[in-house]
């Protein structure tokens, strides 16, 4: 019964082992002085599938590692006992590439979102544009309209114009007849008194003989 009670309290407080674990394939992995989450207690980050000695798996989720002759504390979730294969430099070169290729990538979208941007304000510019040229051709119609209104204006005032030249020159029309009538008359007048005097003269010549 107390080997039982000594086993239990052994797993509750943490299970001594010596075995080879390796840290996970998806990042570095800081191994801290202590069993706690701080910025000043970090000894060494290992890198991805590093081999590390297993000397204590804790309950609370923290095991202690020794690795290069250091020993310090790792979260127990970022262990693994799969061995890596031997291929580890190649997946190394593979993952740098693919990082690599992710940076890229990000450039790329980060360029797209600037094209994008500049689009954007094209089009707001054209449309700043297009209703400036709206109003434009609005404002034209209307100089139009006053463009028609002016030429029919214009076409009546033509037409009062030939009217009134019609009138004035049938206005010095009957002025040039009555002065030819007038100097008829005077003309037909002279030659009466003139051709009255003559008889009367005449007449005296002959009374006189």
């Amino acid at each position: 019964m107390r080997k039982l009670l000594l086993l239990v309290a052994l797993l509750s407080t943490g299970a001594m082992a010596q075995s080879t674990l390796y840290i996970g394939d998806k990042v570095k992995i800081p191994m801290r002085s202590d069993a706690s989450i701080t910025k000043s207690n970090i000894i060494t980050k290992l890198g991805i599938n590093t081999p590390v000695t297993l000397i204590k798996k804790q309950t609370n989720g923290w095991s202690q590692v020794k690795h290069q002759g250091k020993q310090g504390w790792i979260i127990s979730r970022y262990l693994t006992n799969i061995k890596p294969n031997g291929d580890f430099k190649k997946q190394a070169k593979q993952i740098t590439k693919l990082t690599k290729s992710n940076q890229v990538q990000q450039q790329t979208i980060v360029e797209l979102k600037q094209d994008l941007n500049q689009q954007h304000q094209s089009v707001a510019t054209l449309k700043a544009e297009s209703t400036n040229y709206g109003a434009q051709v609005l404002e034209l119609s209307k100089l139009r309209n006053k463009t028609n209104n002016l030429d029919q204006t214009n076409t009546d005032l033509m037409a009062q114009v030939r009217l009134l030249k019609s009138q004035a020159s049938a206005l010095h029309s009957t002025d040039f007849l009555t002065i030819i009538s007038t100097l008829a008359l005077l003309l037909g007048l002279l030659v009466g008194f003139f051709t009255s005097r003559a008889n009367a003269n005449k007449v005296s010549r002959i009374y006189s003989i």
